[in-house]
């Protein structure tokens, strides 16, 4: 059993929670354009989608953080405005 070499006290994992595969997923999940946007709760219009090109379309399975940048590159509309 793995011992925290300040406090003596035992070192164990929890339980998997929401926050923690929601976090998973942003890391190592490759979703298609249009299901990242979904979990956006459907604020985000995207117009014009420079960030996309005829290699990785919306549909193109990426990752999250390549998704964001594509995104940025892009003219958006956010609904809620």
């Amino acid at each position: 059993m793995a011992r925290n070499d300040i406090t003596d006290k035992v070192i164990k994992t929890g339980l998997q929670n929401k926050q923690y595969n929601s976090g998973w997923d942003k890391i190592y999940a490759k979703k298609a354009s249009h299901e990242w946007l979904k979990e956006m709760d459907g604020d985000v219009v995207i117009y014009d989608a420079d960030g996309w090109d005829n290699e990785v379309t919306m549909d193109t399975p990426i990752k999250y953080n390549d998704f964001m940048d594509r995104l940025c590159r892009s003219t958006i509309r956010y609904k809620s405005l």
